[in-house]
């Protein structure tokens, strides 16, 4: 069985293949930095569900991407 690629792993590979963009917020030349985003949700039940997802941002202004 192969082993699980960690979010540190694959935020590495994703950095080396990324050149600079424009963000479209900030309209700068920029880097992508990858970050985990986890947002709460309540269910019907009442219960808290955890959504997690990789999210581009823009070095420069934070911006999602």
């Amino acid at each position: 069985m192969a082993k699980a690629q960690t979010f540190a792993e694959k935020a590495a590979k994703l950095a080396k293949k990324d050149a600079e963009v424009i963000c479209p917020v900030c309209k700068k030349s920029a880097k992508m930095v990858y970050a985990k985003m986890v947002n709460s949700v309540k269910t019907e039940k009442d219960t808290w569900k955890y959504l997690e997802r990789n999210v581009r941002l823009c070095s420069n202004c934070l911006a999602e991407i």
